[in-house]
């Protein structure tokens, strides 16, 4: 099919109604970077952007038969569709994290009842396992943890060196795990 007949924005939604794919290819290629950047102007994010341009030239594949664009609004009509679509995401995206903070908030007052006891001795085992850790380990797990100190001035208060601090944290946080992973 000749692609300059596709100029014509009646005949090109005449074609897509017909379900042309040399049309919709057109259509793509016309608009789709086009509509990736007014995306990513409202959003932002240029993977979101990406997501619902896809999206709204599925949404017009999907419903060719039944498109009734005005003449010359073929454009508007593709961002329009856009629009409502980030919208509608946007709004599903809040009522998601309204039921995560719910969730969240469910799971702390649940934390909050828990049985005083088995938190003690929870708490207890924890402080046994970093009893249990070689002397040098424990120290800088203690001092970072514990004390909040940073890397580095663990590093300047033990005179070692930032990667030997890594290394004991790394090999402490890999022994308390794997000591309390199947207790708590």
């Amino acid at each position: 099919m000749n692609q300059k007949s596709f100029t014509n924005e009646t005949y090109l939604i005449e074609q897509l109604k017909k379900g042309c794919k040399d049309a919709y290819g057109h259509l793509f290629k016309l608009y789709h970077r086009e509509l990736c950047n007014y995306m990513t102007a409202i959003s932002g994010n240029p993977r979101i952007a990406e997501d619902i341009a896809q999206q709204t030239f599925i949404k017009i594949w999907d419903n060719r038969e039944k498109l009734f664009i005005s003449k010359n609004k073929l454009k508007r009509y593709l961002f329009k569709v856009a629009y409502n679509l980030f919208i509608d995401s946007q709004r599903k995206r809040k009522k998601e994290f309204q039921l995560l903070e719910n969730l969240k908030q469910e799971a702390y007052l649940d934390l909050a009842e828990t049985d005083t006891c088995l938190f003690e001795e929870r708490l207890r085992k924890v402080e046994k396992e970093i009893d249990n850790l070689p002397e040098k380990c424990k120290k800088v797990f203690i001092m970072n943890k514990k004390e909040g100190l940073k890397y580095r001035e663990i590093s300047e208060q033990l005179h070692i060196s930032i990667k030997t601090v890594e290394v004991h944290m790394a090999k402490a946080m890999k022994r308390l795990r794997a000591q309390l992973t199947s207790f708590l």
